[in-house]
């Protein structure tokens, strides 16, 4: 079978959507709040109306006479532990900002430089009020929204607590550690954009997002508008992770105002915008416990959370923060008591949500950190101490507290890979090598476990046509990682065809009904299966045509390469002939077959990494010097896009262990707003990664 071309992305090829931008669109640029939190006293926007090029100017008050209601939730909580208390969240602040970046207004403009004068003569002035910085003492500060007169949104827990504080009083140690995960700028390399138009009463917008079915049911009900005269697009994706999923105040500003000025309005949010007015990622503090008996078994492992939600509940933060932070909660560990608890409060800072892993990388750091902990204070060896507690595949399907059926996985050895791989065993010696260099080294063993699924809205469809390509349709979205060559694989293997003669198409609400979007790591147990099922169904279809043209039964028709052939002779019918037999209206006929979502959507990935890093004690420069990892992914489907989500991964995870983190002063001005003083990991900090796949036998 053919290979594929290089990346688009990489030879220019793609379009992103600011590459789309029609040489008439109007501009539009966002007014921001300049302090974290005060009334808003005056917003005098005449001045900027009556500016040249200027084509108009949205407040809060336009807005609610456009029928523009709030930015909702996606899904609120019901099984919270105190009552679940929502901010209203307009798309411009109404009376009130409650962060530095908050939408005031908009100003719409022939051209972006005659926006951005305009805002510049827009009267906006503020009485400001404390700010609420700390999530640790923000349930004692200045009230932020007066429906959470605490700004305690709510409180959550789950797992065995009677059984954990049995453990947790019969244990011979108990080790603690407060862990404070920070507020991530997520930082794809494409910011955020959006270009919308009006015609004839249907909007269409293009914004880069990891689901097109999904913002488009959100930002129709905020509009209040019928969805079916909203169409949603999504071109190619520079990058995600989490933050693009959303819906924004920008794709609604961008909306109204191509209904207020009958031109295309388009959008480009500056990195110093995605920094105050993207959905920020992590930001949760951990006080964590781990019980073990005098031998190291594990017995409890707890963690009392406060996660920092930012001014509003963003669309999804709530069961980030919940639900999403305890799935593989004990990670390959058997520990018998387990507890999360979390307290969600509301700061002076742009909202929070999910970021790559929506909440599990935390409870997995916090849990690697505590067994370091107590393998000091017990003198273990801190690898031996994990082996001792590693689930052992004899204990497999193993059902945890948290309500998750591990049902396979052998973390032993991924253990004795990874540390062969790495030579663990060596580590003294090489440390003792850096000394002689005036340097220290320092090793650090982790251990993971993903539970994988996301959102189950799939329903992919695959549609031979008469040119002999084939079409792959699916609610999924590329962002970037290979989603669409990997299903394209997947239908490739299924047609027995060439990768080269199939298309995917995702990303736009013309001809997509259903579709979750990407999330979760949901593309292979939810898309690729989807997709693998429509296969064979459009396949069974084809055959019932082919039998009708060559006039003889299914059992007498053998398939191979895209075509159908009677058995033991030369005549033939193949998936193009049949489909230019079919007309292009009849979509029940034997080329086309669409399937949803079925079966179990949850699969356990795991693996492990090993780092080693040289400090150097008069600077405290740390370089990572060594980094092996094994792992185990089940089926490589696209192996080359596989080792780039392991690479990136790790490459975020260093940035956030070694120097990542949003900060604020005192009067929530925030002073990390730049890739100046924000800081990304660079190429040259991250080693080779020396990785081995360990594929669970079957």
């Amino acid at each position: 079978m053919s290979t594929f071309a290089p990346h688009p992305g990489l030879t220019g090829s793609a379009h992103y959507t600011a590459d789309l931008f029609p040489a008439d669109a109007a501009r539009m640029v966002v007014v921001r709040s300049p302090v974290a939190h005060g009334r808003i006293t005056a917003l005098d926007v005449e001045d900027a109306r009556a500016m040249p090029g200027v084509l108009g100017v949205l407040t809060a008050a336009d807005l609610e006479a456009a029928g523009v209601g709030p930015i909702a939730l996606r899904a609120p909580l019901t099984d919270t532990d105190t009552p679940f208390r929502v901010p209203y969240r307009p798309v411009l602040a109404q009376e009130k900002v409650a962060f530095v970046g908050q939408p005031v207004a908009a100003v719409i403009a022939r051209t972006e430089a005659e926006a951005l004068d305009a805002a510049e003569v827009i009267g906006l002035d503020i009485d400001t009020l404390d700010p609420v910085m700390d999530p640790l003492t923000a349930t004692t500060g200045e009230t932020i929204w007066a429906e959470v007169p605490d700004n305690s949104a709510f409180r959550w827990h789950k797992g065995n607590p009677d059984e954990s504080a049995r453990l947790m009083a019969e244990a011979a140690h108990v080790v603690s550690l407060t862990v404070h995960h920070p507020r991530i700028n997520i930082a794809p390399v494409e910011t955020r954009a959006a270009l919308a138009t009006y015609r004839d009463g249907a909007f269409t917008l293009t914004t880069p997002s990891q689901g097109v079915v999904t913002l488009r049911r959100s930002l129709s009900a905020t509009m209040g508008i019928d969805i079916e005269t909203l169409r949603v697009v999504t071109p190619h994706v520079g990058g995600s992770f989490a933050v693009k999923i959303w819906p924004y105040p920008e794709h609604v500003l961008a909306l109204v105002a191509a209904r207020a000025t009958g031109r295309p309005v388009a959008w480009h949010g500056g990195r110093t915008e995605a920094f105050i007015g993207d959905t920020a990622g992590r930001g949760r503090t951990d006080r964590g416990r781990l019980a073990l008996d005098a031998d190291g078994r594990f017995l409890a492992f707890e963690i009392d959370a406060v996660a920092d939600m930012g001014a509003f509940l963003s669309t999804a933060a709530p069961s980030t923060v919940t639900a999403g932070a305890v799935r593989p909660y004990s990670q390959v560990y058997h520990i018998p008591g387990q507890v999360y608890r979390v307290e969600a409060v509301l700061t002076n800072a742009p909202p929070t949500d999910a970021y790559r892993g929506a909440g599990k990388p935390e409870s997995t750091a916090t849990l690697e950190r505590l067994i370091d902990v107590a393998a000091a204070e017990m003198g273990i060896e801190r690898f031996e101490l994990r082996r001792r507690n590693l689930l052992r595949p004899e204990q497999l399907p193993y059902r945890t507290p948290m309500a998750e059926t591990y049902d396979g996985g052998d973390f032993p050895r991924i253990a004795d890979a990874v540390s062969e791989a790495a030579d663990w065993d060596g580590l003294a010696e090489r440390k003792a090598a850096s000394a002689a260099k005036g340097l220290m080294r320092g090793g650090a063993i982790g251990f993971q476990v993903h539970a994988s699924g996301g959102t189950t809205e799939e329903r992919s469809e695959v549609r031979a046509l008469a040119d002999g390509t084939v079409i792959v349709r699916s609610g999924s979205m590329d962002s970037g990682q290979g989603h669409r060559e990997s299903l394209a694989i997947i239908a490739s293997e299924a047609l027995e065809i060439p990768v080269g003669r199939i298309r995917v198409e995702q990303g736009d609400t013309a001809f997509l009904e259903v579709g979750g979007g990407s999330g979760g790591s949901n593309l292979a147990p939810v898309a690729v299966n989807t997709v693998h099922r429509a296969s064979l169904a459009m396949l069974d279809r084809a055959k019932e045509k082919a039998a009708e043209m060559l006039e003889v039964a299914r059992a007498d028709l053998d398939y191979n390469g895209g075509t159908f052939r009677i058995t033991g002779t030369d005549r033939t019918a193949s998936l193009a002939d049949i489909a230019a037999a079919i007309p292009a209206e009849d979509e029940e006929g034997g080329c086309i077959a669409q399937t949803d979502f079925e079966g179990i959507h949850t699969t356990f990935p795991n693996g492990a990494l090993i780092c080693e890093v040289e400090v150097d004690p008069e600077t405290g420069h740390v370089r990572l010097d060594r980094l092996t990892g094994v792992n185990d992914l089940g089926r490589l489907i696209n192996e080359p896009a596989a080792l780039g989500q392991i690479h990136g991964g790790i490459g975020q995870a260093v940035g956030e262990a070694l120097g990542e983190g949003m900060v604020f002063d005192a009067d929530g001005q925030p002073l990390t707003a730049s890739l100046m003083d924000y800081p990304l990991p660079r190429a040259d900090e991250i080693p080779m990664i020396a990785n081995t796949w360990a594929a669970t036998p079957s």
